[in-house]
């Protein structure tokens, strides 16, 4: 094998490859006992014919290009290995056959991309020149984090609380609500698949290799656990008498508009006005609950 190259840029190089006649016979042999693996002759066994009659059936073109890419997929590789040392490979090659004839040898070429050669300055001299500033931070950033962290932790404990309560709770939740909760996880995976990754679901499903109601049924136990959790929530809400004036619900809504412009035009006022309500007395029933707390 002679291999030659020619640089085309500084990221791109092409490789002119020669396989010698005596080598490519070699190949067209292999090709002949290749291509006759699945080829039916009156007389003899599927795949069981003797050279020289799959010779006769087989075309010499096909036989020469099963011969050609064989020794492509041979001589290739080689021929990257001898300049592993010089150039980093970062596509797959475009081949282009340029002598294909028998008792010739094969000629081809590979166009490839390579990272190009990077001629650094003196980065040691450079970063010596960056200066280390003194990180300062104020008493307003502290609050913050500890505000955050204070955030986190109560939501953490949440969790855990209606969790643990859950677990312990007995109930047969309708099915209605399941099958409601599985339609609004499926909502909320289709919204998150187009806004995050910018695809449609329906491509989402093909790289799953999963129909839509795959996705639904593989819902069905965090629907349960989220229904129960909910219903719990509500109950103990009930049991202790939580409740919320008609002036709690009208300041919340107040503040829900103004972080969310357009939003009272937008949905159903009763609609708001239930949600609002709901959120006002889950938030009274977790902080009756965070009350058996032990500091």
């Amino acid at each position: 094998m002679r291999t030659t190259v020619n640089k085309i840029s500084q990221t791109q190089i092409e490789l002119k490859i020669e396989v010698p006649p005596e080598e490519f016979q070699i190949f067209v042999k292999k090709a002949v006992l290749s291509l006759g693996q699945n080829l039916e002759v009156k007389g003899f066994r599927k795949g069981k014919a003797p050279k020289e009659v799959i010779e006769k059936e087989v075309s010499p073109e096909n036989i020469l290009k099963e011969a050609a890419e064989m020794a492509i997929q041979t001589n290739y590789p080689k021929a990257i290995n001898q300049l592993a040392d010089k150039i980093k490979i970062i596509s797959q090659p475009e081949i282009e056959i340029l002598k294909l004839a028998p008792n010739n040898p094969l000629e081809f070429k590979a166009k490839i991309w390579i990272l190009p050669e990077i001629k650094l300055p003196d980065y040691k001299s450079l970063t010596s020149r960056v200066q280390k500033k003194e990180v300062k931070v104020t008493e307003e950033e502290i609050e913050k984090l500890r505000q955050e962290k204070e955030r986190w932790e109560k939501e953490r404990m949440r969790r855990e609380i209606l969790e643990k309560i859950a677990l312990e709770s007995k109930v047969d939740i309708p099915e209605i609500l399941i099958e409601e909760e599985k339609k609004r996880m499926l909502q909320s995976l289709k919204s998150g698949v187009v806004q995050t990754l910018q695809i449609s679901f329906e491509d989402y499903l093909a790289k799953l290799q999963k129909t839509e109601k795959e996705i639904l049924d593989s819902f069905l136990p965090e629907s349960k656990t989220r229904i129960k959790k909910s219903l719990v929530l509500r109950e103990i809400g009930k049991k202790e008498n939580i409740s919320v004036t008609e002036k709690e619900i009208e300041e919340e809504i107040k503040k829900i508009s103004v972080a969310n412009p357009g939003l009272e035009t937008n949905l159903d006022p009763e609609r708001l006005k239930d949600y609002t309500k709901e959120a006002l007395i889950n938030e009274k029933t977790f902080q009756f609950l965070e009350g058996f707390i032990k500091k």
